[in-house]
């Protein structure tokens, strides 16, 4: 690899770092808003089995994506459409009302017409930040917790052992689904499989901005804390915390051929943050 094109991808991966930043910071920004709205994911948010609920949710649509692109995509494809835009819609229903409506389907029609690396992106990161808020009002830090080290073990097995996340990325991309962060680094990109596309672009899951930023959220919501500025000294700790996680990630990548996965550097990474702080100011 040329070093002109190792370092293009390198600054792309770093491009990747402020999404997984401004991923979060909408989400804070977000939060108070879905809490007066009511938009909590869970009635009682201290109830660990809501983290082993979430993550029944997430085999569950896993095998039905997995299942349903190999026999059905055109199908799965407008499914897909469809659930994007209702969450779409109730993403942005607390900051736009009705014209919420409006905007998740011109979106759509966007993606469905011009489904380009930047559309997707921007349809990807409304769709990271309302998640990633309704979750972190949703559950107090503990039942996280729970949930991130249980998918960062299914994560681990599911790209080393079975692949089939691996194959996920790949549906996904060939779909031109908003479900993975796309930022180029060559000039003829082209968004036809994961295979020719990591060739010319990097890539992040969506999940691997959500999942773990609902600690922080979490943190910030549930968690008495003095402040600096907007954000709580607690969830800044957390978010320290993934960021670390994060570029210990592009290193493994960098320096290590194959896929890798995320969340057992993230979701690692956002919990140390927050350990770490309980032990400085508890």
């Amino acid at each position: 690899m040329k070093s002109s094109e190792k370092g293009d991808r390198l600054r792309a991966r770093y491009l990747l770092v402020a999404v997984y930043v401004l991923t979060v910071l909408i989400a804070l920004a977000a939060s108070p808003d879905y809490s007066k709205a009511g938009m909590q994911a869970f009635s009682d948010p201290e109830d660990v089995m809501n983290s082993f609920y979430y993550f029944a949710v997430i085999l569950a649509f896993t095998a039905f994506i997995l299942i349903m692109a190999r026999f059905m995509q055109n199908l799965i494809q407008w499914l897909m459409y469809i659930l994007i835009f209702i969450s779409m819609y109730y993403v942005l229903y607390p900051f736009l009302s009705i014209l919420s409506a409006v905007v998740s389907f011109l979106l759509i029609i966007l993606l469905i017409k011009r489904a380009n690396w930047l559309i997707i992106d921007i349809t990807a990161l409304l769709l990271a930040a309302g998640v990633t808020s309704i979750f972190g009002i949703s559950l107090t830090p503990f039942p996280v917790i729970v949930l991130l080290i249980i998918l960062a073990i299914y994560d681990f097995i599911s790209v080393y052992k079975t692949g089939h996340m691996v194959d996920l990325a790949d549906s996904i991309t060939r779909m031109k689904l908003p479900l993975l962060f796309i930022i180029p680094f060559s000039r003829d990109f082209r968004l036809k499989n994961l295979e020719d596309a990591r060739e010319k672009a990097v890539f992040m899951g969506v999940g691997d901005a959500v999942i773990p930023n609902i600690l922080v959220v979490s943190v910030q919501v549930f968690t008495d804390s003095s402040y600096l500025f907007f954000i709580k000294l607690s969830a800044l700790f957390t978010l320290i915390g993934g960021i670390i996680g994060l570029f210990l990630l592009i290193y493994t990548v960098e320096t290590k051929e194959g896929a890798h996965p995320g969340l057992p550097f993230l979701n690692s990474g956002v919990i140390a943050g927050y350990l770490a702080y309980l032990f400085l100011y508890s």
